[in-house]
This record gives structure tokens, C-alpha cells and sequence, in this order.
């Protein structure tokens, strides 16, 4: 039996508390850029991103806006001369990018840095048709007008807007899922928009994690028509109207470990079957009144979501991720079936280290699901841990893995061949 894998070793500066990568280790395959660029949180805080790493299937490097030779001036020509499973790398010598920019194509879509390659005007910046689409390291500014406008809207499966940073911008939605599934929305500042921060419309089985959506003029979070899907990790505050809404049929929704902080309203959920909290911990309430006696960082009494029908069972007393991780090490190995674990690299305990496990693309006889979550309550030092190990595994199809653990992140991207994954070999 053939193992293959790919280990990431994750950090938090002690100063910021900002997730830094330090080191990939990748065994027999290499992950192609649009992981690698998931991983590392595209030039977030990082500066510029050279792109040197070979892209999915032996696929190409098309340059926008640099000064050598076949460069692009415009991203759309890129874009529109792109083919399945090349990357579109757009340099920020030339930004502003006044573009409204359609992908129909399966491609990476990646800025140089998240903070000075800028689209701006116009009604949208990105729209996504095709699946399997990552867009990442973006700033997205001035776009918007009065209706119907995005900074970035999904409307395909499998897809990835990961690491952007969409602020100031007139009345539309930061990034918006139009009946897409199985996509993933990670990373990004949403911040100062005159609508609503991240919308959730008719899709199903997404993952909306590790975003900070800020005094929004709409609301915050917003699903409607939504059902399986995960909401963790978010910090929304100051948002206009209702921070983290849960509209008309939306049930089997999970959300916890999210920071909820002086908006209009934190949340509001009037449907049966949605979860709040992972069970052993759930989200920060600015208006949450209980208290800690036992001092374990959980709230003594559950937290009422207004709407009546849902409870938060174990409200935290602190916004998560103040309590400071140790360095993790996530390992994804395949062959016959997938295993994921993590070790700790630290000289501490690890504490109430929650893993969130999602599987894309592909088609799947078992398992049934295509994500898992939960909590571990315990990491020692030098100690690995068995994340989740599929024991029944059938089906065929491009597969994406992402693990997520604590603040470090896996990504692999391979074949299912049947019982047996293979995680795609470089170029």
C-alpha cells in the first residue's frame, strides 16, 4: 500500500495572535497552488506572493499587470484565455484593476497581495460560474451601486474566495452563494460595506470560516433557503441590522466558536434544527448576562438565540482564540481510505482544540457526509492524534481534503479511485 501526504506546520505570532505557515512538508505529491495559497492565507499580512509553485494537472501561469514578456493588462483576458487548472496571477504594479471580471473556467484566480491588488468599480468584481474556482488575495473596493451587486458572487459548486479583503464598498454583498454547495469561504475582511457581509442563498454543505465581517450596513451573516451548512469561527460586530440571521427554511446549520459583538441584534434564528455550539463550546455573546463559576470559560447557563427556538448550550465568556494554542502539526495521508491527524509541536497542552473536516469535488457512495466536526479535549506536548480516519470510503471523482484544526490548516487535493485515494502527484 502506497501513503502519500501533506503536513502543515501552523504557528500563532504571540503578539497578534495571526496564524503564520512555517513550514510544508509534502510527501511523494505536491499540492498544487490554489492549496498551497488556501494554506498559507494569500498575502495576508505577508506581503507579496511569488508564484512559484506548478499548478494543478501541468496547468499554466498567465501574469496581469507585471512587466514581462506575454504579461495581460487586463484580467478578464487573462481569464478568458485561461484553460481548466491554470492559475491567473495578477502582479500590483498596475492596480487598480477597474474590471467586472466572469469565470467560466476552473481556475486559480490570485492576487499578489491582498491589500494593494485592488478591483474597484462597477457593479461586481468577480462572479464565479465554474466550479472548482479559487479566488484569493484580493482587495475589493468602491464596487456597488443600488441592487443585485457583488464583490465577489458563487454561483457553481466546490469553489474557494479565500484571504480578500472587500471594504468600503457602496450597497452590495461582500461575497454571496447563489445556490452553490460544497464551497468554501475562509479568511476574508469583509469591513465598512453599505449591505449585508457574507450571504448564504439557497446552498448547501459550505463552510464559512475564520472571517471578520465589520460594521456591515445590512446584516453580518445571512442564510436563507440554506441547509448543512458550517459557520465557525467568524468574528461579526457592529453589524446595521441583525449580525448572524437565519431566515425561512434553513435547518441542520452549525455555528460555533463565532464572536458576536455590538450588533443591532447578534443573532436571530426561527427555525428547528439548527446547532450553536460544537458540544463543548459555542459562541461569544456581547450581550450574554450568565456567569463562570467553575471558571472552565463556558457560560453557567445556555444562551437563548432570539427566535425562540434555538440555544447556544455552551456560550463562551471569552471571544475565541484568546487562549493561546501551542504549534500544530496537521498530516492528511491517503490510500486505502483517508486519515488526518495532528500533533503538538509545543511544550504546553493543547486545549479544546476543535477540527473541522471537509471533503469536495469528487462522487461519493461513503461516506454519506461530507464534513465533520468537533472537539478534542486534550493535546500533550509531543502527542499525535487520529483527527478522523475514514473507515468506509467508495466513490471516484477529483477530491479535495481540508482539514481544519485549531488554527492550522491541511489541504490536499487528489483522486478517489474507489477505496483508495491518491493525492494528485506534481508535474
Amino acid at each position: 500500500m502506497f501513503i502519500y501526504g501533506v503536513s502543515v506546520y501552523g504557528v500563532v505570532d504571540r503578539s497578534s495572535g495571526e496564524f503564520m505557515m512555517q513550514r510544508t512538508v509534502v510527501t511523494v505529491s505536491a499540492v498544487f497552488c490554489c492549496g498551497v495559497m488556501l494554506l498559507c492565507g494569500l498575502s495576508a499580512s505577508q506581503g507579496s506572493v511569488e508564484p512559484s509553485v506548478v499548478p494543478l494537472g501541468g496547468g499554466n501561469f498567465l501574469y496581469v499587470g507585471g512587466s514581462g514578456p506575454g504579461n495581460y493588462t487586463r484580467i478578464q483576458d487573462a481569464v478568458d484565455n485561461a484553460s481548466d487548472g491554470d492559475t491567473v496571477f495578477v502582479y500590483d504594479d498596475s492596480a487598480p484593476y477597474y474590471e467586472n471580471i466572469a469565470i467560466h473556467t476552473s481556475i486559480c484566480l490570485l492576487g499578489e497581495n491582498r491589500e494593494t491588488t485592488s478591483i474597484e468599480g462597477g457593479h461586481y468584481a468577480v462572479t464565479i460560474y465554474a466550479d472548482g474556482v479559487t479566488v484569493s488575495g484580493f482587495r475589493i473596493s468602491d464596487v456597488g451601486d443600488f441592487w443585485n451587486c457583488y464583490g465577489v458572487e458563487v454561483m457553481s459548486d466546490s469553489d474557494t474566495v479565500s484571504n480578500n479583503t472587500i471594504v468600503n464598498n457602496m450597497r452590495m454583498v461582500g461575497v454571496s452563494l447563489e445556490a452553490s454547495s460544497f464551497t468554501i469561504v475562509s479568511g476574508n475582511i469583509i469591513e465598512n460595506n453599505r449591505y449585508h457581509g457574507i450571504r448564504l442563498h439557497y446552498g448547501s454543505h459550505n463552510t464559512v470560516v475564520n472571517n471578520t465581517v465589520v460594521n456591515d450596513r445590512g446584516y453580518g451573516v445571512y442564510l436563507w433557503g440554506s441547509t448543512d451548512n458550517i459557520v465557525v469561527q467568524n468574528t461579526i460586530e457592529q453589524s446595521y441590522w441583525t449580525g448572524l440571521i437565519v431566515g425561512d427554511n434553513c435547518s441542520n446549520n452549525t455555528f460555533y466558536h463565532n464572536t458576536l459583538v455590538g450588533n443591532a441584534g447578534n443573532a436571530y434564528d426561527i427555525n428547528p434544527g439548527n446547532v450553536w455550539d460544537s458540544g463543548s463550546g459555542g459562541n461569544y455573546w456581547s450581550d450574554y448576562n450568565g456567569s463562570d463559576l467553575d471558571h472552565d470559560g463556558i457560560g453557567d447557563t445556555p444562551y437563548a438565540v432570539p427566535g425562540n427556538v434555538s440555544v447556544d448550550r455552551y456560550p463562551l465568556m471569552e471571544p475565541y482564540g484568546l487562549i493561546e494554542q501551542p504549534p500544530l502539526l496537521v498530516t492528511i495521508k491517503g490510500g486505502i481510505g483517508i486519515t488526518a491527524s495532528v500533533e503538538n509541536l509545543g511544550n504546553w497542552d493543547a486545549i479544546r482544540v476543535d477540527w473541522l473536516w471537509t471533503l469536495l469535488g469528487g462522487y461519493f457512495v461513503a461516506p454519506s457526509v461530507r464534513y465533520q466536526s468537533g472537539t478534542i479535549p486534550l493535546v500533550a506536548p509531543g502527542q499525535e492524534v487520529v483527527v478522523v480516519k475514514t473507515h468506509h470510503l467508495f466513490g471516484i471523482g477529483l477530491t479535495n481534503i481540508v482539514v481544519n484544526v485549531g488554527k492550522a490548516t491541511a489541504f490536499q487535493r487528489g483522486y478517489l479511485l474507489g477505496v483508495f485515494y491518491l493525492p494528485l502527484p506534481s508535474s
